[in-house]
């Protein structure tokens, strides 16, 4: 873990002083209702993701639902025109069932705060996402702050396990 002197590196302090350095795979996503109610499958019930933070600062996350159907057409890239050949509900429903962003991220406490500079949701960008985080062993549990979605309050909870 040193540099050959005996001593630490920063980067291998960083990494041990900050308990989210590292890569984690989506384990389930759910939605908490202010009455108490879950959804266990907000994502479906399977979903498919991967967290990284780096001890630099810097984080992403993608993460989709896994019953994606393939889209039709002859989609070789997004950035294709041959993503016209895709019909418009396939498009959105795969812009639907997928989310992505990365950025900077700091914390306080049991807190981290995602910085967002890009983002598959054009509107997040420039935004600070608030997650409060507990650590569990290999596992963490990501939650958000409450919000409003679908015209109901809720808060997203995401379990993550280190790999």
């Amino acid at each position: 873990m040193g540099n050959g002197s005996g001593k630490l590196s920063i980067m291998n302090y960083k990494r041990m002083s900050n308990p989210l350095v590292g890569t984690w795979k989506l384990i389930s996503a759910r939605a908490i209702f202010l009455d108490g109610s879950v959804d266990n499958e907000v994502y479906g019930s399977n979903p498919t993701g991967y967290i990284t933070y780096a001890a630099e600062g810097r984080m992403m996350v993608m993460f989709s639902r896994s019953d994606r159907p393939p889209l039709t057409g002859d989609a070789t890239s997004p950035f294709s025109t041959s993503m016209l050949s895709v019909p418009v509900e396939e498009r959105a429903q795969a812009f639907s069932s997928f989310s992505a962003y990365a950025g900077t991220y700091t914390i306080d406490g049991n807190t981290v705060v995602h910085h967002v500079e890009v983002a598959s949701m054009p509107n997040r960008v420039g935004k600070d996402l608030i997650r409060t985080f507990v650590i569990n062993g290999n596992q963490v549990t990501l939650k958000t702050q409450s919000v409003k979605s679908d015209g109901v309050q809720k808060v997203f909870e995401l379990l993550w396990e280190k790999i």
